[in-house]
């Protein structure tokens, strides 16, 4: 166990040697015993900091408690009529916007001979504008 490690466990898990990884706590503990000097001046750091972490549990006031209460959302209950309207307006605006897409996309005037040239090669397995060849 070097003192760099050493210092590392303690300041990673605290003074307490309980707290320190199991598979270094008895070259830690080790180390402390042959190097008093290092081992004591991080130990004590790490005890006040540990004391002050691990004080004693603070209840809070009934004044927090509500303030802390209040803050969270509101039932499910209370807002469960949300839901369906939110599914009812994204459906309102889909359809919206489906019927106005197709009024306004500009296209040619169609005339009864693109049909009739569209239905003549519909039944076609190849493509009926390379069918046609280069008189397109």
């Amino acid at each position: 166990m070097t003192e760099e490690r050493f210092i590392q466990i303690v300041e990673a898990y605290g003074a307490n040697p309980a707290r320190w990884p199991e598979a270094e706590r008895a070259a830690a503990m080790a180390f402390a015993d042959a190097h008093p000097d290092v081992a004591d001046a991080a130990l004590q750091a790490e005890a006040l900091l540990d004391d002050w972490l691990g004080g004693p549990d603070a209840q809070p006031s009934e004044l927090l408690e509500r303030r802390i209460l209040n803050r969270f959302p509101a039932p499910a209950a209370a807002v469960r009529w949300q839901i369906p309207a939110a599914a009812a307006a994204a459906l309102l605006v889909g359809a919206f916007i489906g019927f106005a897409s197709g009024a306004l996309t500009v296209t040619e005037p169609v005339t009864p001979t693109l049909y009739a040239a569209a239905d003549a090669y519909a039944g076609l397995d190849e493509d009926w504008i390379t069918w046609l060849g280069d008189d397109v």
